[in-house]
């Protein structure tokens, strides 16, 4: 029997992991969780509420390398994308996170940009990412997709600066662990609005469970329920 042609058994997993987020996660961060699968493959072709999407997440739950992976995902389908988060250390660090999964994209268009901040591809494939802090609002850029990580530690004013800039067709994406009961994320995701919901509590998340333990062991319950839920 002829061995499988390992050039095409590569270019089919990069054919693969180009068409579906979730294959692109696999392979550069691993097995994802199921409210992971349920984020990266949104799509408000076929749910309208999926044009702004509020993710509730616990500590620890993987909500900024999903965040990663959304926002490089648009960017390998020629989109231009803007990630905000309340400070430029973690706006740093979602950067690192979009790194990790261009450099195991074995389609990653060619880039003729690379900072510390900005990865932006050939002009004839489009795609561009931004990593702005809040505190600097961007005004006047346009973008396909926004994602703000750590949503509920926003001004409000930062945080609603940036709507304007999505396209008609675009998507926003809020993700934060839990702050207080005030403030644009918790209003409108106790309010009827058409948007979806989705919650990551460490508590749930089976990979998390050796962790939840031990703090529920060495902790007082408060501390813990604090911490470790939402």
């Amino acid at each position: 029997m002829t061995a499988p042609d390992p050039h095409l058994l590569s270019f089919l997993q990069g054919l693969t992991v180009s068409l579906d987020p979730v294959e692109r996660f696999r392979l550069a961060i691993g097995e994802p969780d199921p409210w992971q699968v349920d984020l990266l493959r949104s799509d408000p072709r076929l749910n309208e509420a999926d044009r702004m999407i509020l993710a509730l997440c616990g500590r620890q739950s993987g909500k900024s390398t999903t965040a990663g992976g959304l926002g490089y995902d648009d960017f390998s389908r020629g989109k231009t994308v803007i990630l905000t988060a309340p400070s430029l250390r973690q706006s740093t660090e979602l950067f690192r996170r979009i790194l990790e999964y261009k450099n195991t994209d074995p389609f990653c268009p060619p880039i003729v940009r690379q900072t510390q901040t900005e990865l932006e591809a050939h002009p004839r494939h489009g795609g561009r990412i931004i990593v702005v802090p809040a505190t600097d609002q961007a005004r006047g850029m346009t973008a396909d997709t926004i994602i703000a990580d750590e949503a509920c530690f926003l001004d409000d004013d930062a945080l609603t600066a940036f709507f304007p800039m999505r396209r008609s067709s675009g998507r926003i994406f809020l993700l934060s662990t839990p702050n207080m009961r005030q403030g644009y994320f918790y209003e409108t995701w106790t309010s009827a609005k058409r948007v979806r919901r989705i919650t990551a509590r460490s508590i749930d998340i089976p990979r998390r469970k050796a962790q939840v333990e031990f703090d529920r062991a060495t902790m007082s319950e408060a501390t813990f329920t604090q911490v470790q839920q939402i």
